[in-house]
């Protein structure tokens, strides 16, 4: 299917070019007359081969309900995410199906927790350190 939907987005896109380049020479030859019909139909046939090319080469869609897809992803166990540590390691998911979303607020995980939120149960803890030793760091 990759091959027919590189086909039909190469003709689509050459239909389209061809269409747009006339439109602007009728444009720019003739100002006041309205495009015609060939132009404009060549137009909507490359919009729907384009339209066309980009559904059959697009990759298989993943179920709307999130348990489905969720435990679609727990079944097929460790996947790696092609991230790896300062070590050299691979740093493999452990089945999560929301891991991507890096939802671990440093409850329990790694502590680091999402970039740009902030942790107020983190925080709450650090105040009562700093309350506990009086103020002192």
């Amino acid at each position: 299917m990759a091959i027919l939907g590189t086909a039909l987005n190469a003709v689509g896109l050459i239909f389209l070019t061809h269409a747009v380049y006339s439109s602007h020479e009728h444009t720019a030859t003739f100002a006041h007359t309205p495009l015609p019909l060939d132009i404009t139909i060549e137009l909507l046939v490359s919009i729907l081969v384009l339209s066309a090319g980009i559904v059959v080469s697009s990759p298989q869609l993943k179920p709307i309900q999130w348990a489905k897809w969720g435990g679609k992803i727990a079944r097929e166990g460790q996947q790696s995410e092609g991230k790896w540590t300062k070590e050299g390691e691979e740093i493999l998911s452990e089945g999560d199906g929301f891991a991507f979303l890096g939802l671990d607020n440093g409850i329990g995980g790694d502590g680091e927790g999402r970039r740009g939120f902030w942790d107020v149960s983190g925080k709450r803890k650090e105040y009562a350190e700093w309350v506990k030793t009086g103020g002192k760091k």
